[in-house]
């Protein structure tokens, strides 16, 4: 991952993706369930993860304010790769707008992935349909070092401390989304103003996923996340 600092090097076997990390943020230990989240803005959070690790890989930039495709090879990942696509047909679309689309398709798309991938295993319950529900990290230790290596990232920044930017960047999109894995960060983080101040350089499409969230549940700026 370079500069920005790969987790995976850093979590022993998580996924390397954002957008795979973010997804295992959705685990809420109490529960041990997947749920307790606003499903559309999980999506719209998965999707602003794999606009962030595009540009993070080098494979967008931002010019003028626009994200562009940086290079004409694509991604590896099938995930990234489709949604590198996506910014070659939208090349005049906004962070936010890039942001926008259907949600639980992306939901899907990764927990298939994931699924696939081993990182995420199905209970086996009689009637039980695959469903975010029905899942279970396959080690759920590792998911709490991840929920405690992002929430102290986004500590730091807010305390003007340095913060590794990988895990900063997914720490902001899990408190955005509201995910129960970390929950008492997203309780004690009250104005998005101060977290928007972070979506620079690297981390700018989380600008956008806070401009979509505001929109779709109707705050004004400052306020923080949940129905008004």
């Amino acid at each position: 991952m370079g500069h920005m600092g790969d987790a995976s090097s850093e979590f022993s076997r998580v996924p390397s993706t954002l957008h795979g990390q973010l997804f295992l943020l959705a685990f809420d230990p109490k529960s041990r369930r997947f749920d307790g989240y606003d499903a559309t803005v999980f999506g719209f959070a998965l999707r602003t993860a794999m606009l962030t690790d595009l540009l993070v890989r080098g494979f967008l930039m931002e010019r003028a304010g626009w994200p562009v495709p940086a290079r004409a090879a694509s991604p590896d990942n099938a995930i990234l790769r489709a949604a590198f696509a996506q910014v070659g047909v939208h090349n005049r679309a906004t962070w936010a707008q890039l942001v926008v689309g259907n949600a639980q398709e992306a939901i899907c798309a990764v927990r298939e992935q994931l699924v696939n991938e081993g990182w995420l295993r199905t209970r086996r319950h009689p009637g039980c349909v695959v469903s975010d529900a029905c899942l279970e990290p396959y080690d759920d230790s590792r998911v709490r070092a991840l929920a405690d290596k992002v929430s102290a990232a986004v500590r730091n920044a807010i305390a003007g401390l340095p913060a590794e930017p990988w895990s900063l960047a997914c720490g902001l999109l899990a408190v955005l989304a509201e995910l129960p894995g970390v929950a008492e960060l997203a309780a004690d983080v009250h104005d998005w103003d101060r977290l928007d101040e972070f979506a620079t350089g690297a981390l700018v499409p989380v600008s956008g996923l806070i401009e979509t969230i505001r929109h779709h549940r109707g705050c004004q700026p400052g306020m923080a996340g949940g129905s008004p």
